[in-house]
């Protein structure tokens, strides 16, 4: 089973780099070519500035400083004859796609920003092919679907969700590898993956390499890693990535090993102040009863918890294309 990966969207990058590389210079020699075949005077240039850089070698042993003089005057104007010519031929001069790393992907040791930005690029590309990531955005999370009116437990839906979905957008805004952590609860079809996979975007968009994925599909790589030596490298990107997003916690059957995978995950990246967010159709008490006690007093005493309220929008939706 295949993951998206930091280090996958790193490699890919750099692979794109070098190709681009590649077919610019492929390109530019291919019009330099024609060019020199229908302007023989560039090679007759070429081969006076190599007889005048060979001469030039021996007349500086000699010291003559005049002929020296002489003979870089005359290098100086045949470069600008070979310039105007290539200037009028209106082929692009030899320049760096990335100012920052001339197209190294590099600077002072460090992956240049356009590796970063084409990394993003790749990881936003490789999800939207799994999941409607470009359609789950903050801008079209539609409030309206939920009741502006207090529900029997008193809560006001309408209130509730236009507080997350401020919170979520905030968490973008402000997000960094220390961000916090996000537990987002309630009935199934209240918006809690559109908001995740809204955050997920956002933190794409910004630079930074999440993992996403649904319980059960993140557990059953983490499972082929370790049983059958497939996608190897995984579990170690769920643990340090910039952010995990476990998607419909709960839904996966649970067993001793999916059990010890979540408690890892959870545990080591809290450790380490790694942010993740986790959502759920499962109450507190039924993760606890589902998972164990330790798993639910991390979630408790470590994540920014947050129910989700209203009815199924889904099949609000649903009913509303029926009807029209």
């Amino acid at each position: 089973m295949d993951m998206v990966t930091k280090e996958y969207t790193y490699k890919k990058a750099f692979e794109n780099k070098k190709e681009a590389v590649k077919k610019r210079e492929f390109e530019r020699q291919v019009l330099i070519s024609a060019l020199y075949k229908s302007e023989p005077k560039l090679a007759d240039i070429e081969s006076r500035q190599k007889a005048i850089g060979a001469k030039l070698a021996l007349v500086t042993l000699s010291g003559d400083k005049e002929q020296i003089k002489q003979m870089k005057a005359e290098s100086k104007v045949l470069a600008a004859e070979k310039k105007e010519i290539f200037k009028k031929s209106k082929i692009p001069a030899e320049k760096f796609d990335c100012s920052l790393c001339n197209d190294t992907g590099y600077v002072n040791g460090k992956i240049c920003e356009c590796i970063k930005k084409e990394a993003s690029r790749i990881m936003a590309e490789e999800l939207s092919k799994e999941m409607p990531l470009g359609e789950c955005r903050f801008d079209n999370f539609d409030l309206k679907f939920y009741p502006d009116k207090n529900d029997s437990e008193g809560a006001n839906p309408r209130r509730r969700m236009t507080a997350i979905l401020k919170l979520c957008r905030e968490y973008v805004i402000n997000f960094g590898t220390a961000s916090q952590n996000l537990l987002f609860t309630g009935n199934a079809g209240l918006g809690k993956t559109h908001l995740t996979l809204a955050i997920v975007s956002g933190v794409i968009e910004k630079g930074y390499l999440p993992v996403y994925g649904s319980a059960e599909n993140l557990f059953a790589v983490v499972e082929a890693e370790k049983f059958s030596g497939e996608g190897r490298g995984n579990y170690e990107s769920m643990l340090n990535c910039d952010l995990l997003a476990i998607d419909d916690l709960g839904a996966e059957m649970a067993t001793a090993f999916t059990k010890s995978v979540l408690y890892n995950l959870i545990n080591t990246r809290l450790l380490s102040g790694k942010p993740t967010i986790i959502n759920t159709n499962l109450s507190m008490k039924e993760i606890e009863t589902k998972y164990s006690a330790r798993i639910s007093s991390r979630l408790i005493g470590h994540y920014n918890a947050n129910k989700f309220l209203g009815a199924d929008i889904r099949q609000q939706k649903l009913l509303k294309s029926v009807k029209e």
